[in-house]
């Protein structure tokens, strides 16, 4: 009589298989540049529609300024900015101290964790965020304003201030708490997405920064690491005044990584491997100059995937005649920031500022 240990009762080995064979319609198989530019079109349309769509119209930013705060060496300024009607989002500006106009402009992204943005800052809360901080490399836009750079700092959906009330968080212990199963299941029953969501204030956030007044030098970079990758990656192939983009601890394959490991709701959009891979979606920045980095042991997003992923990227940049504007870093280390070379490359992407 057989047993029941002599049949297959679970469901992701079926689902893996359908993965490795999904049609991924919209796969890049472009010959020319002109080919490769409508692929582009037709790709970003259809990942918006993914997504869950972005509004119609643009709400007024309606910003209100909250703090500004001097530092030795940094000035931090924080504001809300309104995205979509009656909902806020947060925003950090590190403005270096003695610095010269016109000024280099970054966006960095967080990923999760109850400290969200402030940690980007370098002011954690407590010891357990000060930590985090020097486990994770985590202050990397205070980094990159101390090279100079004007950075952005969003708060996200769904994490740190953003977060929802009890008991729509998520029980994952003090330090990383977030909201981002209840918003993203949530959103899924109204046809949006988190990712979508949290691409869209970062659209907003640009014509925000279209609004400052300081003098501001050409171009716009984005970085981010873990879930800021995800933003950044998505906001950057869907949103061209992004000029260049970071990459850190995320570009993948979808089977590798997502499919793989246990993740967050925040990073599944329905029905994607039916179009595209992460690949493809990165080949929408094209032929913006683009960055990834990963840690060699890596837990969830691996580093062999990451390089195949890569792989396939530089196809996409070759078409357009730009493969030498897809650079990488791969470091000893797991899932964090690998430090100073993506900000020495960033810094490459702008002209000098005055006085260098």
């Amino acid at each position: 009589m057989p047993k029941l240990s002599d049949f297959e009762l679970r469901t992701m080995p079926g689902l893996w298989r359908w993965a490795d064979d999904a049609p991924r319609r919209m796969a890049f198989r472009a010959g020319d540049r002109a080919e490769a530019e409508a692929w582009q079109a037709a790709l970003r349309e259809e990942i918006v529609r993914l997504l869950g769509g972005f509004p119609a119209a643009r709400c007024d930013l309606d910003p209100h300024a909250i703090e500004r705060v001097e530092g030795p060496d940094l000035t931090r300024e924080t504001l809300v900015i309104q995205t979509q009607p009656g909902e806020y989002m947060p925003v950090h500006v590190l403005i270096p101290r003695g610095g010269t106009a016109p000024w280099r402009r970054a966006i960095a992204v967080h990923g999760h964790g109850t400290g969200g943005a402030r940690l980007l800052t370098g002011e954690p809360a407590d010891p357990v965020e000060a930590g985090l901080i020097a486990e994770l490399n985590y202050d990397y836009a205070r980094q990159m304003a101390r090279r100079g750079f004007v950075v952005f700092v969003p708060v996200l959906r769904a994490l740190g201030d953003r977060m929802e009330d009890s008991p729509l968080r998520d029980a994952v212990g003090p330090a990383w708490q977030s909201s981002c199963h209840a918003v993203g299941m949530s959103a899924l029953l109204c046809g949006k997405t988190l990712i979508g969501l949290r691409v869209w204030d970062m659209l907003r956030l640009v014509d925000y920064m279209e609004t400052r007044a300081e003098p501001a030098a050409p171009g716009l970079a984005c970085a981010g690491l873990s879930g800021g990758g995800t933003v950044t990656l998505f906001a950057t192939a869907l949103e061209p005044r992004i000029t260049c983009a970071v990459i850190s601890g995320y570009l993948n394959t979808f089977r590798d990584s997502i499919m793989a490991v246990r993740h967050c709701a925040c990073n599944y959009i329905p029905g994607i491997l039916n179009v595209a891979d992460m690949a493809d979606i990165a080949g929408l920045i094209a032929p913006r100059p683009i960055f990834v980095e990963s840690g060699e042991s890596d837990p969830i997003f691996p580093s062999e995937a990451t390089r195949r992923a890569l792989d396939d990227l530089r196809r996409v940049y070759r078409v357009f005649g730009a493969e030498d504007r897809v650079a990488s870093h791969f470091f000893p280390g797991a899932h964090e920031w690998g430090g100073a070379p993506a900000i020495d490359w960033l810094e490459g992407q702008f002209a000098p500022p005055p006085g260098r």
